[in-house]
């Protein structure tokens, strides 16, 4: 300015203004941060599934194995969704049933072995169970996949009954049963359902955590077991069987387990009898109270199911409600009911956990003590990408035999899926043109997985006896999507734990991953976030396990996104 020119007058405002002006974008992030993003509006969608398994190539057939119609022996049917070879495209690992241990060598041969089936990424799958090493030959009820020893390379637990097998991924498309070395074959007197991985004590090493459906008295033996059974109930929770708290396997880092005493607090007992609660089909992983330690919830196939939270100290407390006491439910309690009042943060930690509880009220509550979707035989995802979740499930009962008994029960189910109307699901009502795949059938594990690499989340449905069912998503909304996949570097390379946020110019959305568990299966682990209305990401933030946070821009959505971390 020139010696003398006289300076610029402020305007007579600005003072006034500018402080309104730096508190509103002040009070603007503050509410962006802190306050829930806005929810998407739910509209009922229109099921499109067709069934494409004739020309995936997938033809596993599972065998029950057993002779006999009491359960436990009519439960079994499990999947697994994971990408054991590292090329993007999820695979299938079917788990097979077979005869009985005092049965003929000619009644063994009848049967068939577990099956891994790999995704060729064009729609179709081949069948690589003998060069991969995984004809296993077991009773087998589900498996969990799961990255033990920290190579980058997914293992395999394959629960049973009697010895369980662990299943190393050697990186070069086989696995080897490093089972006994491990130490995580279980007793022989059990029968095993369903398992987890996590990280319990939070030492960056996958821990193991195995349901037990029931045991038998040694001296007694299955047969025997079995024998006692025949004499009491014909269906539900059968005599002749004890109750047993989970196992939980800590990971000593050297590839060896080491069995936690007192189960790290895990002992759910009937709290009529004061023993081990019978009957145990489902371990699920779920952050309930969005403190990042993953929880485990519990199902029964009599009663309530139970939640477990993570203390973050190597042990789990029963979550026993707002006033401290469990419900009274047959064989199991039911403290799950009142979940409702945990701080389960915004939205999408606890989203999953809420669907789940959801799945309790898909059937009639008399008939609850087999009810197969409220022992989560469903999946939570978000079938049209609307921003919502969406519930399938494959209905259905656990005893297919016991209609003669109680003919007021359908034990085969329809498959559905439910989306939430206001406070309510009920189910979506499917196009005629394409109702072709809700045919009943007795199906027990369910698991999703985006086969064919379209953005649309499939599923996979596994029966008791029979060929799987492979359905597409054929859904036509045409929202935008986007798919994100983890790895470890300084956290563990499954990333389970970590909290993934999607910022959208309409809001936040966020999921945190855990394995995918329900009951007898096991969905992919990658995470699919429907966009609804938004056609842009500004940015994604991961919060790792390891305690770092980072961001990344994407290029746009419609696409699969692999972050590793820094």
């Amino acid at each position: 300015m020139a010696r003398g020119a006289t300076p610029p007058a402020v305007p007579p405002l600005l003072p006034i203004l500018l402080p309104i002006v730096l508190t509103a974008i002040a009070a603007a992030v503050l509410f962006s941060r802190f306050l829930p993003a806005p929810q998407p509006i739910a509209s009922e969608p229109s099921p499109r599934f067709v069934d494409v398994t004739a020309e995936s190539g997938i033809t596993f057939q599972r065998t029950a194995g057993a002779t006999l119609d009491e359960v436990p022996t009519t439960l079994g049917g499990g999947v697994v969704s994971f990408d054991y070879n590292r090329d993007g495209h999820p695979d299938l690992f079917f788990i097979n049933g077979t005869a009985w241990p005092w049965e003929t060598k000619a009644a063994w041969t009848r049967f068939g072995a577990c099956a891994l089936y790999r995704n060729e990424g064009d729609g179709r799958f081949t069948d690589v169970s003998a060069e991969a090493g995984l004809q296993l030959v077991v009773q087998g009820m589900s498996a969990a996949a799961g990255d033990f020893d920290g190579d980058g390379w997914t293992d395999l637990f394959v629960a049973a009954v009697g010895e369980c097998r662990l299943l190393r991924n050697q990186g070069d498309g086989t696995f080897a049963d490093v089972t006994e070395q491990a130490g995580v074959g279980g007793e022989p007197n059990t029968w095993n359902t369903g398992a987890t991985w996590i990280d319990y004590d939070n030492d960056g090493q996958l821990d193991l955590v195995v349901a037990q459906y029931a045991r038998w008295p040694e001296d007694l033996g299955l047969a025997g077991a079995f024998s006692v059974a025949a004499m009491g109930r014909s269906y539900g929770t059968p005599t002749g069987f004890l109750g047993a708290f989970p196992l939980v396997y800590r990971n000593s880092g050297d590839g060896r387990f080491v069995r936690v005493p007192d189960s790290a607090g895990l002992r759910p007992t009937d709290p009529q009898t004061g023993l081990p609660a019978l009957g145990m089909l489902a371990v699920v992983p779920v952050d309930a109270d969005g403190d990042a330690a993953l929880d485990l919830l519990f199902s029964f196939h009599t009663g309530g199911s139970m939640l477990y939270l993570n203390e973050g100290d190597g042990t789990f407390r029963l979550w026993q409600g707002q006033s401290g006491r469990e419900d009274r439910h047959e064989g199991a309690a039911a403290g799950f009911a009142t979940t409702s009042v945990l701080n389960m943060g915004d939205r999408g930690t606890g989203e999953r956990l809420l669907a789940l509880r959801a799945a309790a009220q898909l059937d009639d509550a008399d008939a609850d003590f087999a009810s197969l979707p409220a022992k989560f035989a469903v999946v939570a995802f978000d079938y049209d990408h609307d921003g919502n979740l969406e519930l399938f499930s494959t209905g259905g009962r656990a005893e297919p035999d016991a209609g003669r008994l109680e003919r007021r029960f359908d034990f085969a189910g329809t498959p559905a899926l439910y989306w939430k109307n206001g406070d309510n699901w009920a189910p979506a009502q499917t196009p005629e043109s394409s109702a072709a795949w809700m045919r009943p059938l007795f199906a027990r594990g369910v698991a999703s997985l985006d086969f064919d690499g379209d953005g649309s989340v499939d599923l996979v449905l596994v029966p008791h006896s029979g060929r799987p069912v492979l359905l597409r998503n054929d859904q036509r909304r045409e929202l935008p999507w986007l798919q994100v996949d983890l790895i470890g570097t300084r956290s563990h390379p499954d990333a389970f734990g970590a909290r993934v946020e999607v910022h959208t110019p309409r809001g936040v959305l966020a999921q945190t991953r855990v394995p995918q568990m329900g009951f007898l299966a096991q969905s992919s682990s990658v995470l699919t976030f429907g966009l609804g209305e938004d056609a842009r990401v500004r940015k994604i933030v991961v919060h790792w396990p390891s305690g770092t946070r980072q961001e990344i821009v994407p290029e746009g959505v419609n696409r699969r996104i692999v972050i590793t971390e820094k």
